[in-house]
């Protein structure tokens, strides 16, 4: 049951390739089979109507499948006269094909002694396919005609006065009825060649598919999110691809789970030594020995609480959701100036989308961008403690914190910039690697996680960490991939 759910690309290429080549075979002897057939009858055709002719002549008998009566006198005196729709048994309408039949004269001239003439209801024989010239008889001339009626099949009414001036009426219904024409398959083979072909291309589109559709979900997966598992379907290949997806998501997120589960674990043990640490330090007489052990105590918990809140944002618990990004900094950056940060947010910047060129115009769909809110899809709380924890290094090292949210089609970018002076970007990029710390650490708190939560939750939103030089201190911008 499960081979036939999920056939192997191999054996899915070798039955399609058997089937195409069977199905190609079988379109190319149907095509053979039919123009040999055609050939034949169009042959046979001609030769009948060169012994029709000779017989006419000689007097002798007809050939098989085509035979040349006479005219009743009175018929015979309107075809003389040229009035051939006055004849009986004449198609209405009738459209008439003359056709002069080059002749040996007495005198030894060449002349159109015998004609034909053909009253068709509905077409006009073309007659410049015909050859003539002196190398063409008049038997090969004959045999031309019958060979012309026989291609396009009907049921004309055929009259033809002979070198001898009788008019005679052609019968030649097994030749050039439609009744007669051999069974054409060529329609026949062009369809199975094509639905053969067709039945590939669909095939081949949906496998393709189902790869291209499962790569665009796992390169998705960090800005929109995904199922605990993929679905198992399509070829055997994919199969085992999407199985090895979904047994590497359980472990990795069986690791995880065991690592917060530890550190949360050891903070909570860390509890209650650290609370006792507290009083029995609140008992120190000597309060710069008692704010030094208060400090450090503070500290420890400071970075167990970064440790999980690391791992947290590696896990990536939190289920991605479209959100507005400026309504996030600005809440956040109010938050701040409520509580007497220096914080501030620079307007949003008028961003003017330009479309197309055409016919008419060099550029289309003029249009302002600053009124309207930055829509992503994103994490919430993890995307906020991100953003505070750029703010918190700039009120650490540079005193104030500027906020700037800039933003595109393809991607938005949160800028926060400092007033510390100098700084060399390279340093802080190397500042995200877990428990690095700046120069500053003696005199500012800390333990060096904030940034790696950065730029851990920038990589988690398809997006990255940059750090650059601006005019009043060091400039972080946070670059986040809006989601489609």
């Amino acid at each position: 049951m499960s081979a036939f759910r999920h056939p192997s690309l191999k054996a899915m290429s070798a039955f399609w390739i058997v089937t195409g080549f069977l199905a190609g075979a079988l379109a190319a002897v149907l095509w053979v089979q039919s123009q040999s057939a055609w050939r034949a009858h169009l042959a046979q055709a001609d030769l009948t109507g060169q012994l029709l002719f000779a017989a006419i002549e000689s007097g002798t008998d007809r050939p098989l499948g085509l035979d040349a009566t006479r005219l009743p006198p009175d018929q015979a005196l309107l075809a003389e006269a040229g009035q051939f729709l006055s004849l009986a048994g004449v198609p209405r309408p009738a459209r008439i094909t003359h056709i002069p039949v080059p002749g040996l004269h007495p005198t030894g001239t060449n002349a159109p002694q015998t004609v034909i003439e053909v009253l068709s209801p509905d077409l006009t024989y073309p007659v410049a396919r015909l050859k003539s010239g002196p190398e063409v008889t008049a038997a090969q001339m004959f045999g031309q005609v019958t060979k012309l009626l026989a291609t396009y099949c009907g049921a004309p009414l055929v009259i033809m006065r002979a070198s001898d001036g009788q008019w005679y009426r052609l019968e030649g219904h097994e030749i050039w009825s439609c009744a007669a024409t051999p069974r054409d398959n060529r329609l026949l083979a062009l369809g199975l060649g094509g639905f053969a072909l067709l039945a590939l291309l669909i095939t081949s589109g949906r496998v393709a598919q189902r790869f291209g559709d499962f790569g665009t979900q796992l390169g998705l997966r960090r800005i929109q999110g995904g199922p605990d598992s993929y679905e198992n379907e399509g070829p055997a290949e994919l199969a085992a691809i999407v199985t090895a997806v979904n047994q590497h998501l359980v472990t990795e997120k069986q690791r995880l789970a065991k690592r917060l589960m530890v550190l949360s674990g050891v903070s909570h043990d860390l509890g209650a030594p650290a609370t006792r640490l507290r009083l029995r330090a609140a008992l120190i007489e000597d309060a710069q020995l008692r704010d030094r052990l208060s400090a450090d105590i503070e500290r420890m918990s400071e970075m167990i609480d970064g440790v999980l809140a690391y791992t947290r944002s590696e896990l990536d618990i939190e289920a991605p959701r479209q959100l507005s990004l400026s309504a996030l900094v600005e809440a956040l950056a109010d938050n701040y100036r409520d509580s007497g940060q220096p914080v501030d947010l620079a307007p949003m910047a008028e961003l003017e989308s330009t479309g197309g060129q055409t016919l008419f115009s060099r550029r289309i769909g003029h249009f302002h961008l600053g009124d309207r809110p930055v829509l992503v899809t994103a994490r919430p709380m993890a995307l906020q403690r991100a953003i505070s924890n750029l703010v918190e290094n700039a009120l650490k090292y540079g005193h104030r914190a500027h906020l700037r949210l800039e933003a595109d089609s393809r991607e938005a970018r949160i800028v926060v910039e400092d007033e510390g002076g100098t700084a060399r970007p390279e340093l802080m990029a190397a500042l995200t690697v877990p428990f690095e710390r700046g120069g500053q650490d003696a005199q500012v708190s800390g333990h060096g996680l904030g940034l790696t939560i950065a730029a851990t939750v920038a990589e988690s939103h398809n997006g990255h960490l940059a750090f650059a030089q601006g005019p009043l201190g060091l400039r972080v911008t946070l670059t986040l991939a809006r989601g489609a």
